[in-house]
Order: structure tokens, then sequence, then C-alpha cells
């Protein structure tokens, strides 16, 4: 007797078969008397998205190399307009998280020194992201910056914070593993 092993996942409650690895796992359901109803793929561009309009945009990155670590981040208005960037080297090789929340604290201060009232902050982090909307746990390098960010925040008219797929961003994503960034522009 041949055994042969074929791994087929389904989604049982919709009775949907999510892959199908061979026409033979088609003809074995079809044996079973399992109707199969394969589930599309969706595929959807994801691109930068303005601000609303009279509001900020900051997007913010931290990378982490072998050699390397550092944050960025970009503030942009409603018309997509550069208003800022900046990028920081980092001397001591922290966690991402750290790094990533250190960019959105970097763009704060950007906006602030604007003198903008309205802050969208995006970020590819979801973990930097639940750190500014005060979820999950705080690593002790993160204690300064946070209590920094809540100061500047209270300076803000009104803010937001809402994560982003990375392919949503990438100027910043660039920028934060830019060995050589000039400085503000």
């Amino acid at each position: 007797m041949r055994l042969i092993l074929i791994t087929v996942q389904f989604n049982f409650q919709g009775k949907h078969l999510k892959e199908i690895h061979t026409p033979a796992i088609q003809k074995l359901a079809e044996n079973w008397g399992i109707v199969i109803h394969p589930l599309e793929s969706v595929i959807s561009s994801v691109t930068w998205r303005p601000p609303d309009i009279d509001w900020t945009k900051s997007n913010s990155d931290g990378s982490l190399s072998i050699d390397r670590a550092g944050y960025g981040a970009v503030l942009r208005n409603s018309d997509g307009k550069l208003l800022a960037a900046a990028a920081t080297q980092e001397s001591s090789l922290l966690s991402i998280n750290v790094l990533e929340f250190r960019g959105i604290l970097q763009g704060l201060k950007l906006a602030r020194s604007l003198g903008l009232q309205k802050i969208h902050i995006e970020s590819d982090s979801t973990t930097a992201i639940a750190w500014v909307q005060g979820k999950g746990c705080l690593p002790w390098q993160a204690f300064r910056d946070h209590f920094a960010m809540l100061s500047i925040l209270e300076s803000f008219d009104s803010w937001r914070a809402s994560h982003v797929l990375c392919e949503g961003n990438q100027v910043v994503d660039y920028l934060a593993a830019w060995r050589d960034f000039p400085g503000i522009t």
C-alpha cells in the first residue's frame, strides 16, 4: 500500500479550500463528495495616502542591520508636499521596535518645530503604534522617549496614529537606512 501525504488547508466554517496543491487533491475531494470553492486572491495596490485637509502626516521608520541602526521621519501635507525630513544614525544597536518608536518621536519633534497643529502619525510598526496609543509594554530603553512623546502630543490640537503597510512607507524606509543623510531639510 502506498501512503500519500497531502497537505490541505480547509476553512471548515465556509467549507472553502484555501490551497489546492495538485489536481489529485481536487479529484480526492470530489470522491469524498466535497465541493471545492477556491478562495480568490485579492491583490491590492498599497501606496502612501495623503492626510486629511489641514492635517500633516508624519511617516516614520526604523532600520537595523548588522553594523548600524537608524531611524527617520518625513512630514507631508494634504497635497503631498514635503515639509521636512530627518534621519538619525544610532550609535548603539537597539531593538527595531525602539528604533521605530524613535522615528515616530523624531517626526513629532519636527512637527512641533514647524508649529503644526494636527498630526497623523503613521508607521509600519504595529508595536510602535501601539506604544503611541498607550497599549503594550514599553521596554526600559523607550521610557524617556515615551515621556517626551507624551509631552509633545499635548502641544497639538489633534493627533491620530495608525499602522501602514511597508509599501505605503517606502520613502521613509529608504531614509532610515540611508547611511549619509545630510540632516533636516
